[in-house]
């Protein structure tokens, strides 16, 4: 089933007695658990209804006795296991089997990141439990998911508008879902969210910054990659994002640069890289460019050491300001 179907599911409170929620797409899982909770628990019976549970902190014995306990105050039971993969094999087979003929009053959500569905266990759960796999968008289906976020607002996003957004923040559905939801409030009454609500809400400058700031590093020119970062810090963006916004960036000059060479045509390439429509098209040239001057050698470099920055700023082993000083080296001077 494909998240849609299931929100259209949930709306007409037809609800399953198992799910199994699985894929890279973290922020459209999450917001499918909360609906799928708040389609069944009603307000203030949590306590009595509601069990969240972590697939490293629990067992399967525990599972199954909270989901055979009948709900008090309540039609049904709702059981959430998050981390299902770090349950031992033998749990997860006992969930499997317990999916397959499951308690008609409880509501039993096993949740898991990407998987083997063709695997035993996984492929069991895939065929007993209504299974939905949350695929990450393709950066040409976001600018149609902004519309349909804006209209929980009672709002429409123009065309324009969606691009700039989409160009500032990236594809991180989370960051656009919080980003539409400001720019909701500062539209006020008008139903309609445009460029310059954009542009004022967020600041012209934030969109160029990332493309600016690879440009520099391409050009190998420490002292504006410096200035630049710190243009993007000011500008709101985390060191975090920033790494993994430039590790996107090169995935995608890697693309075009092995095409370039295996001599594509350029409509092609654009096709390949999602770069043929929405915000993509105005900057394919630049990026382009970009990937004609950087050897293969240099961008398996850049990835070594957009990875090392990227462990050392979520483990907190150095501090922000030297991990991102050492990544411009490396990336502008050794790689």
């Amino acid at each position: 089933m494909k998240p849609e179907e299931l929100v259209k599911q949930l709306e007409k409170r037809r609800i399953a007695p198992v799910y199994f929620f699985s894929g890279d797409e973290e922020f459209l899982k999450e917001e499918a658990i909360r609906l799928l909770i708040a389609s069944v628990v009603e307000p203030g019976s949590e306590a009595f209804c509601l069990d969240i549970l972590s697939g490293d902190t629990t067992d399967a014995s525990f599972i199954l006795t909270l989901a055979a306990t009948v709900p008090m105050l309540a039609e049904r039971r709702v059981v959430v296991v998050r981390d299902l993969q770090r349950l031992s094999q033998k749990d997860r087979e006992a969930l499997a089997t317990y999916a397959e003929k499951p308690t008609p009053s409880t509501t039993l959500v096993l949740v898991a990141p990407k998987v083997d569905l063709n695997t035993s266990v996984y492929g069991r759960l895939n065929t007993a439990a209504v299974s939905v796999v949350f695929y990450p968008l393709y950066a040409d289906r976001i600018p149609a998911w902004l519309q349909q976020r804006a209209g929980q607002y009672r709002k429409r996003i123009t065309p324009e508008a969606s691009e700039r957004l989409q160009a500032i923040v990236g594809d991180n559905l989370g960051e656009l879902a919080g980003e539409v939801e400001k720019l909701a409030i500062f539209a006020g009454n008008r139903p309609v969210i445009g460029l310059e609500d954009v542009e004022a809400a967020m600041g012209p400058s934030r969109a160029g910054v990332v493309f600016d700031l690879a440009r520099a590093i391409g050009e190998k020119n420490l002292a504006e990659a410096h200035r630049i970062h710190a243009r993007a810090i000011d500008a709101g963006q985390s060191p975090i994002a920033l790494v993994a916004i430039l590790v996107r960036h090169f995935t995608v000059l890697w693309k075009i640069r092995l095409m370039q060479q295996d001599r594509y045509p350029e409509e092609e390439i654009k096709k390949t890289v999602k770069m043929h429509a929405g915000p993509g098209r105005y900057y394919f040239p630049q990026y382009a460019a970009q990937a004609k001057r950087l050897a293969p050698g240099n961008l398996r470099a850049n990835f070594e050491a957009l990875l090392d920055a990227d462990i050392a700023l979520k483990t907190g082993a150095r501090s922000p300001g030297i991990v991102m000083g050492e990544l411009l080296y490396s990336l502008c001077i050794t790689s």
